[in-house]
């Protein structure tokens, strides 16, 4: 489980980095990938999250860890509350010619 959560947090992060990387080259329009890095991170850190309280069994849901603040954090709630249904759908609606990174 901690690995799969590691393997999930560098992917979000690498592609978050990616977008910003493009975006300090100026290199044409970011919508794609910025939108895709958004939905992933917060995907990412709502899924992470349930996993580490999980992963802490009761303890989870104690004020003695980190964990129980983040779960219910007004960030993660925020993003959560956001269906990853309508985020999906912001990035389909980018046209085809800017979906193709290089």
């Amino acid at each position: 489980m901690l690995a799969d959560m590691a393997m999930k947090l560098e992917a979000a992060r690498q592609l978050t980095y990616a977008a910003a990387a493009r975006s300090e080259r100026s290199d044409g329009d970011l919508t794609f990938l910025s939108a895709a890095a958004k939905c992933l991170a917060s995907d990412t850190a709502m899924a992470v999250t349930i996993d580490a309280v999980q992963l802490l069994g009761g303890y989870g849901y104690t004020r003695d860890f980190p964990v129980e603040r983040m779960m219910r954090s007004p960030r993660v709630a925020r993003r959560a509350a956001t269906s990853s249904t309508a985020r999906a759908e912001s990035v389909r609606q980018v046209p085809p010619a800017e979906r193709t990174a290089s």
